[in-house]
């Protein structure tokens, strides 16, 4: 260990008592914290792992740099021989190499810390991800420098050993990513998953990045540095001995043996597996098992897959990966979970074991039958993309989940792809839970439908075709299909005498009122007394925008609610005010004066009306808010609260979401100039979607139940006669304590803007007041993109150049002292061996 320690103390030296070194580190923190900075402020996302992502093929330039002159430099200045004729053994002499080689690369990854320094003062990246990122960094960056080391003592020229190595490197990279494995395979079937399994780097390194350190992965690096290591020690050792050519070659083929055999037997496999991210996105979440433990039959699973050499190259860790989550969920349900596996192809069927009952007729045709029995059930395949030879083909394939549950059908989740599977586990509960109750949940959605203006001239050719003309677009399609793919059973009503609310419901979702009359909203009183849960997403203004060649206009139009007659009883309220902000996005509206390519590309308009929420500026102790990625709170406007009126009625009050700190707003009769849109030099905060719980008082106690509101008769037809059941006071409803989740924004739920976390905020609601938040709670085990707030131009300015220059200036000094203080010591010692001459000779 003494040898050891020496050569790393003085191979160590070696990096940092010559400028390359320095260099070297300079140049590597330029380049990566260069390319990760430029597009950060673009969209800024408190996030390592495009960094991460990047590093592998910098670092295949990098470590070669590094290595190629570790022992070629040794052989090139003819200190090869003397520094093996000195008292060490090989393993010695290569070992303090590798530590001092890793030293220098772990001090080069140190110096990109000014990167988490950022994101921690801008935003809350995920600590865990951070350090599970560095960590396999330092892994992959190990393996490289131990294949690096390797090649540097086969060539005295360092060139050639650079060359070599850089090659190396590419190809174990490249061996691991999906495209070269899918070009591979469309050459020789198999062979490029295979080589993915025993030399793809990026395959295991991958995991890590994402926050997932798995002693597999782990093991994988460990063991192609040490076969690494022992080989550079037997060629070493082995130099002048006879025939230590064909002995090298001998070992380095069982070398390579014991390697592949390894990662073999590790491929597709999980020793011990670490979840080091904040949430344990990547682990079971406690919601699922206490739904899971709550069954009281068992769940059967079945897995309807493509067989695995069937699969297109790039989901051939599918079923492992499916089979992995619902092995997990089996032993988290305490043994009330269990699933099995049957492989279906396109044209047949090949299952494990004897499922399914096949008429003694069918036994001939087994694999058509099972075939034909699944397509029955909804089992359906579908196209994907893969390669064969040079080309991009589709594919049909199988990649189904079924779910049976006591005598209920079996309920079937299609199409899971690679992209779905973060989604997996809640996909699999929330079918599961909605399985083991009783009723099917009933939402009453009020949502309006717009009137489509057709151009005469399609109208007419429509009416030729014989094809209908459609009257009416519903803007919030989605919501409602979004529910029924939800489980839930959905009452499309328009809250009118015509259209009223059913008579059993457990939800009632207000999506942009307009114009609510007394009695629509007596309707909506009476529900959230008698106990329902109400969501209410209202909008006053929406803004129109065209582009001119005279300039941008933009013109407001009211939306008119009149839902605040009845908030205002609650002491809630959805503000007039106009409400602006710093944290916006850019929107594209297609222009009419452009051309085709202004109508194509659109005309960018940034506003401060395209409110955009961050994942900060929401309530993380709500299951509703506190996982959801950015929110598109497009055109709304804040919510009001009366904290007097709240406290006299008992109810309870919480701000699930609000603005950013740098907002503002402009009053409703106030005229819009351009001024209006700049921001003051200070602003607030203000709430855009708060819930209320408790018992709800009856707005319209003292007041009979309003009547509908007469139809106006049509021309030539008879007045509409009365209606003796609308009149007098309505059925007493028992009183009961209910919710209310009220938001001043309903445009971000239109089928336009329905993104991902718009749609997530909808469902968390509903599933929140209606069944469990538990389901809330799985649906939010997934990463999430942590948006920072827009920086400022002095923040953008400060950390470009804190990135760009803090690091460098510091290694600098660091170099520079370190030059100083080496020629001042070797100044001092020549200064004094030259008076130790003199006074001798005196």
């Amino acid at each position: 260990m003494r040898n050891t320690l020496s050569i790393l103390r003085r191979d160590l030296g070696t990096y940092f008592t010559s400028p390359i070194g320095y260099i070297f580190i300079m140049v590597f923190v330029t380049m990566s914290v260069g390319l990760y900075v430029t597009s950060f402020f673009l969209f800024p996302v408190a996030d390592m792992r495009p960094y991460f992502e990047n590093l592998p093929l910098l670092l295949c330039v990098f470590i070669p740099a590094v290595t190629m002159r570790i022992w070629a430099e040794e052989r090139k200045e003819n200190t090869w021989e003397m520094l093996l004729t000195f008292p060490m053994q090989a393993w010695e002499l290569t070992i303090g190499k590798f530590l001092a080689a890793l030293a220098f690369y772990a001090v080069t990854l140190l110096a990109t810390f000014t990167v988490p320094m950022m994101l921690f003062s801008l935003g809350n990246p995920d600590g865990g991800v951070v350090m599970s990122g560095y960590f396999g960094t330092l892994l992959l960056g190990a393996c490289f420098l131990a294949l690096g080391i390797l090649f540097s003592g086969f060539f005295k020229d360092q060139i050639v050993a650079f060359v070599v190595t850089l090659l190396s490197c590419f190809l174990f990279f490249l061996l691991g990513t999906d495209f070269f494995a899918s070009y591979i395979d469309s050459r020789i079937a198999g062979l490029g998953s295979m080589l993915a399994d025993l030399f793809g780097i990026f395959t295991h390194y991958q995991p890590l990045v994402r926050g997932v350190i798995d002693l597999s992965d782990v093991l994988f690096f460990v063991i192609w540095t040490v076969l690494f290591l022992t080989l550079n020690i037997i060629f070493i050792d082995g130099r002048n001995r006879p025939r230590a050519r064909t002995m090298f070659a001998v070992i380095t083929a069982i070398c390579l043996v014991i390697g592949m055999l390894f990662n073999y037997l590790l491929a597709g496999s999980s020793i011990k597996r670490f979840d080091m991210t904040e949430d344990k996105i990547y682990t079971v979440s406690p919601s699922s098992k206490a739904i899971l433990q709550e069954a009281t039959s068992e769940i059967e699973v079945k897995l309807y897959i493509t067989p695995r050499d069937k699969m297109p190259t790039a989901m051939r860790n599918m079923e492992r990966d499916i089979t992995d989550k619902l092995e997990e969920l089996r032993l988290a349900s305490g043994g009330r979970l269990n699933f099995a596996t049957v492989y279906l192809e396109a044209a047949n069927a090949i299952t494990t074991g004897r499922d399914f009952n096949v008429p003694e007729e069918d036994k001939d045709n087994e694999e058509e039958a099972i075939e034909k029995r699944m397509l029955d059930k909804g089992v359906e395949p579908f196209n994907v993309q893969a390669m064969s030879e040079d080309q991009v083909t589709n594919q049909l394939i199988y990649s189904s989940i079924g779910i049976g549950y006591e005598a209920k059908a079996e309920e079937i989740i299609p199409q899971i792809m690679p992209n779905t599977l973060p989604d997996l586990e809640y996909q699999l509960v929330n079918t599961i839970y909605k399985l083991t109750r009783d009723e099917q949940p009933v939402v009453a959605l009020v949502a309006p439908k717009e009137a489509v203006n057709i151009d005469p001239q399609m109208r007419q050719m429509l009416m030729q075709m014989g094809q209908p003309v459609p009257e009416t677009e519903d803007p919030y399609i989605y919501l409602e299909q979004v529910l029924q793919m939800e489980k839930y059973q959905v009452e499309r009503v328009e809250l009118t005498k015509e259209d009223p609310l059913p008579e059993e419901y457990d939800t009632l979702a207000i999506i942009n009122p307009r114009s609510l009359d007394e009695r629509q909203r007596w309707e909506i009183n009476r529900a959230v007394h008698s106990g329902k849960s109400v969501i209410i997403a209202a909008q006053q203004y929406e803004w129109e925008y065209q582009a001119t060649r005279e300039g941008n206009r933009i013109t407001r139009r009211d939306e008119n609610p009149l839902i605040n007659d009845l908030l205002e009883k609650y002491g809630l309220g959805v503000s007039t005010d106009v409400l602006m902000d710093t944290n916006n996005v850019t929107l594209n509206v297609q222009s009419q004066s452009g051309g085709l390519f202004g109508a194509l590309m659109g005309q960018p308009f940034t506003l401060p009306t395209h409110i955009l929420v961050n994942n900060q500026s929401m309530n993380q102790d709500k299951s509703i808010t506190n996982r959801l990625a950015a929110i598109l709170y497009l055109w709304g406007t804040a919510v009001t609260m009366d904290d007097a009126k709240l406290k006299d009625l008992n109810l309870e009050t919480e701000i699930l979401m609000s603005s950013s700190s740098n907002a503002w707003s402009v009053g409703a009769d106030q005229p819009m100039t351009q001024s209006s849109f700049d921001p003051p030099s200070s602003g607030q905060a203000y709430p855009l979607m708060i819930m209320a719980q408790g018992q709800f008082p009856d707005a319209y106690a003292d007041m009979e139940r309003p009547a509908w509101p007469k139809a106006q008769p049509q021309p030539g037809m008879p007045p509409e006669p009365e209606d003796d059941d609308d009149e007098g006071p309505a059925p007493a409803v028992s009183a009961a304590p209910g919710k209310l989740i009220l938001l001043g924004c309903s445009e971000m739920f239109k089928k336009n803007f329905l993104q991902a976390a718009n749609l997530d905020l909808f469902l968390n609601s509903v599933d929140a007041v209606t069944l469990s938040e538990n389901l809330v709670n799985v649906r939010g085990t997934k990463a999430i993109d942590r948006l920072i707030d827009r920086p400022t131009g002095r923040q953008r300015t400060l950390w470009q150049l804190t990135n760009y220059g803090l690091a460098n200036i510091i290694i600098a000094a660091v170099g520079i002292s370190s030059y100083i203080l080496r020629r001042r010591s070797r100044n001092a010692y020549t200064m004094a061996q030259y008076r130790a001459a003199t006074s001798k000779n005196q």
